[in-house]
């Protein structure tokens, strides 16, 4: 069929068809034209699917024991922390402590404040359930008898508020909560009234080599604080972040209850021995560098290897003795450098990795995470089972009792510059370093 044949007959063809179905065309053009004008406000109206944000992070919780992190994004508690240590209003709008430190009385918030499930928040809902402590509602106002003086208490009531169910008062609210046995397996959260947020997607594993297992599968897209990117599958699309993280150390505790640990001497000249960083990296003191309660000026114990043996002159310990340095595999690295630096001062040791903390360890380096408030009562109070190298110290004691006492902020800010010079002088740790810790997440 030649050329002008085809087209003859292509053109009949059409004229065919458009005579036949000429009013279907027209509604079809109209309905396209009017489909394309009502695009874009049909798209604004139903909105883009959310997101799902899948993060991962290591740990077995309950769901009685969520991490903080989590607890934050669905609810609020009645005051909230700044990294630097002050305390400010959240659920209540102001406070005032009366009758000698041991009355605290909160005005709280209640208009346009709803819990998830639709019910106004009353004062009548705040359940912190303190052992020995009076609580009262007046109105809109809340008050706290306290039995003894204890400053840190407005930071205290931080901890976010729940009803049963975790039904809280936040920017997320519970969609589901995944369990293998008693432990969560998963977190769903869903924004409680902001369509612009993602949701949220917890996945919890049992350790760091799981959770970038978790990554690679692409199970999650989002991890945080990782102290190290071996074992990644990183694509381009990947974005990496390098953070310090001011608000934990890694240091080396000796157990003080064991020779020759027990003579501050001994301790001291291990210290000097210790290769340390600088910058900002370096952890000098348990209080966060960025807190207004650091004390920076403390014995900064910089290797030095002469003065670490004229120390050990004077200590009398056995030709035999081989120190054993117990630590988490993340921090063999540490131990090594460690132990090589103890062996040109003349101790011998050596390095145990660990799973969990031993009863009766010798020296043993852990990472520690900071509280915001200063109060360190728990971790070096001689009568404390968290304090991990059994110190006990009749100063130490008295500065940390004081300071849960003191309600005068500068009075208060003195006792921890005291507290952190003491302990560093006394060397039942060695601060090692603010762990270096990298975030990962791709599209």
């Amino acid at each position: 069929m030649s050329l002008s044949k085809r087209l003859r007959f292509t053109f009949h063809f059409l004229d065919a068809v458009i005579k036949k179905y000429y009013r279907l065309i027209f509604l079809g053009l109209i309905f396209g034209v009017v489909f394309y004008s009502l695009a874009p406000k049909i798209y604004r109206l139903i909105g883009q699917p959310r997101k799902t944000e899948k993060i991962g992070l290591v740990g077995q919780y309950l769901v009685t024991d969520i991490p903080l992190s989590i607890l934050q994004d669905i609810s609020y508690g009645l005051t909230t922390i700044s990294e630097k240590g002050d305390v400010a209003p959240a659920l209540a709008e102001s406070w005032q402590v009366t009758n000698d430190g041991k009355t605290y009385i909160f005005q709280l918030k209640t208009e346009n404040l709803f819990w998830h499930d639709g019910k106004k928040f009353a004062p009548t809902d705040v359940n912190y359930n303190f052992n020995d402590v009076e609580v009262s509602v007046e109105g809109n106002n809340l008050t706290f008898k306290l039995k003894e003086p204890f400053a840190p208490f407005p930071a205290v009531l931080s901890k976010p508020l729940f009803r049963r169910g975790l039904i809280g008062l936040g920017t997320y609210k519970v969609k589901k909560i995944e369990t293998q046995g008693k432990m969560i397996k998963s977190i769903l959260l869903v924004p409680f009234n902001d369509n612009h947020l993602p949701n949220k997607l917890y996945r919890f594993y049992n350790n760091e080599d799981d959770l970038k297992t978790g990554f690679n599968l692409g199970e999650v897209n989002t991890l945080n604080d990782l102290l190290s990117l071996d074992g990644l599958f990183l694509s381009p699309t990947v974005k990496i972040n390098k953070t310090i993280m001011n608000n934990a150390y890694i240091g080396l505790f000796f157990n003080t209850n064991l020779a020759p640990f027990s003579s501050k001497p001994f301790r001291q000249a291990l210290a000097y021995a210790i290769p340390k960083e600088t910058g900002s990296q370096r952890a000098l003191t348990p209080i966060n560098p960025v807190s207004k309660f650091y004390n920076p000026d403390v014995k900064p114990y910089a290797q030095d290897l002469n003065h670490a043996k004229e120390i050990l002159k004077d200590e009398k310990i056995p030709s035999d003795q081989v120190i054993t340095i117990s630590t988490f595999p993340q921090f063999e690295y540490l131990a090594d450098q460690i132990r090589d630096s103890w062996k040109q001062i003349g101790i011998s040791s050596e390095v145990r990795i660990i799973s969990t903390i031993p009863e009766n360890f010798q020296v043993l380096i852990i990472g520690r995470e900071i509280p915001k408030d200063p109060d360190q009562y728990s971790f070096w109070h001689s009568t404390q089972s968290n304090n991990l190298s059994g110190f006990k110290n009749f100063r130490i004691d008295k500065l940390l009792e004081d300071g849960r006492r003191t309600l005068d902020e500068e009075e208060r800010k003195n006792i921890y510059f005291d507290f952190q010079r003491f302990l560093v002088e006394e060397s039942p740790v060695v601060f090692l370093i603010h762990p270096t810790v990298y975030s990962v997440s791709r599209p």
